[in-house]
């Protein structure tokens, strides 16, 4: 799931567990505790491509690390404390420069997914991200730099039970994307992926935040901050765990009678909802030699997967491929074994992850969402690498968010 919202679950899990005792604290320490699993995405600086790739998502987003992790979080919050080292003017400057840094470094994320796809900037993204980077320089200034803190006292178990909450929710949540969680590292290395959820959903995000930072304006013994504290967490649930899986269910029922009036005998298929919402979704199905992609959605006037594109494996192409070669490795076991293969440019191949769909309703030239080039690298090796940062990759694909956002409010007709 995209960092905003992990923050704004963490936050809310803080603000449960402790916001009696700790009040907006509570939220701070509980944003901080669901951030930390996606620390992993800095592996990018100091390893591979591969390795980083296969890191993300891995051990810190595992139950394991959810259980051990909040007992050294928590004595060095209490240690953080009792020294009143969070009153210290050095500490809070520091502080605000890597909040800031922090914000704006999620921000560019969050705006970089539509240029990832090919896009551009959007100031649809843009503009809201902006406004709220004000609201949060302004809410540091007035409510961290100029503020003289009161003292600090919670029990140790508090900590530890804010830092589990907060952590091991940050997985769970990310299960229901279709990019995969190594929750049960480093036993094994299965990522599990339930698809009910587009890592980005503002439908999901904006209310609970809403709510949350709602209750943050009173007293942390106020009634009315627990009770708005739990609508939000009651709105999110209610979304990802009801609204989001009673889509689910529906969406794989009108892919099975797709597939099954279009006479394919498919071997397996997912369907995931598509980027920023819940209402259209992806189909891939597999059989022998083929894929089969369309998008659905619960605005459409007929009740199928339509169009249908028809991909062609072409496994063949990686004959030449040692089967044993890390690269190779790795692409089969991220893609979930869902990968077609594409002619690129002399040995090079592209191996395409359909888990993602495409970008638009069909395919048409090289629309593919998350596509990877296997090459041989300076040393001969065969290697790997993310080929969707190259915008020619995705040429011809510059209407298809607009076209996704007129299916979603119109439907197919």
């Amino acid at each position: 799931m995209d960092s905003l919202t992990q923050i704004v679950l963490g936050a809310a899990c803080g603000e449960v567990v402790a916001g009696k005792k700790l009040g907006n604290r509570a939220i701070l320490w509980g944003a901080i505790g669901g951030t930390i699993p996606d620390l992993d995405v800095f592996a990018t600086f100091f390893c591979d491509e591969i390795t980083a790739t296969s890191f993300h998502r891995g051990f810190m987003h595992s139950f394991l690390f959810a259980a051990l992790a909040p007992w050294g979080l928590a004595k060095l919050t209490q240690w953080f404390y009792h020294n009143n080292v969070y009153r210290l003017r050095g500490y809070k400057l520091w502080a605000m420069v890597i909040w800031l840094l922090f914000f704006f470094s999620a921000a560019a994320a969050i705006n970089f997914i539509p240029v990832f796809m090919g896009e551009g900037l959007s100031w649809y993204v843009m503009a809201p991200t902006l406004a709220l980077g004000a609201w949060f320089v302004r809410k540091l200034w007035n409510d961290y730099w100029r503020r003289d803190f009161e003292l600090v006292e919670a029990p140790y178990l508090t900590w530890v039970s804010l830092f589990f909450w907060s952590i091991f929710t940050h997985p769970i949540l990310d299960c229901c994307t279709n990019f995969g969680t190594q929750i049960w590292q480093p036993f094994s290395d299965l990522r599990v992926q339930w698809n009910t959820i587009s890592v980005v959903d503002p439908l999901a995000t904006i209310p609970f935040a809403i709510f949350l930072f709602t209750a943050a304006k009173f007293p942390k013994t106020s009634p009315q901050r627990a009770g708005l504290a739990w609508m939000g967490v009651a709105w999110f649930v209610g979304y990802v765990g009801i609204y989001a899986t009673w889509h689910k269910v529906k969406a794989d029922k009108i892919f099975e009678q797709t597939m099954q009036a279009r006479n394919v005998q498919y071997q397996r298929y997912m369907t995931n909802p598509t980027i920023f919402n819940n209402i259209v979704w992806s189909g891939v199905a597999e059989d022998d030699t083929a894929f089969y992609i369309g998008l659905y959605g619960f605005n459409d006037a007929g009740k199928e997967f339509a169009p249908i594109s028809v991909l062609p494996k072409n496994h063949h192409l990686l004959a030449h491929v040692p089967p044993d070669v890390r690269a190779l490795r790795f692409l089969r076991w991220f893609s979930d074994g869902y990968y077609s293969v594409t002619p690129y440019n002399g040995d090079t191949l592209q191996v395409n992850d359909l888990r993602f769909g495409l970008l638009g309703d069909s395919i048409r030239g090289n629309n593919y969402v998350f596509p990877f080039l296997l090459f041989k690298n300076e040393k001969g090796e065969w290697d790997t690498k993310q080929n969707n940062r190259n915008r020619s990759s995705v040429k011809g694909s510059e209407e298809s968010f607009e076209k996704l956002w007129e299916r979603i409010v119109d439907g197919r007709q």
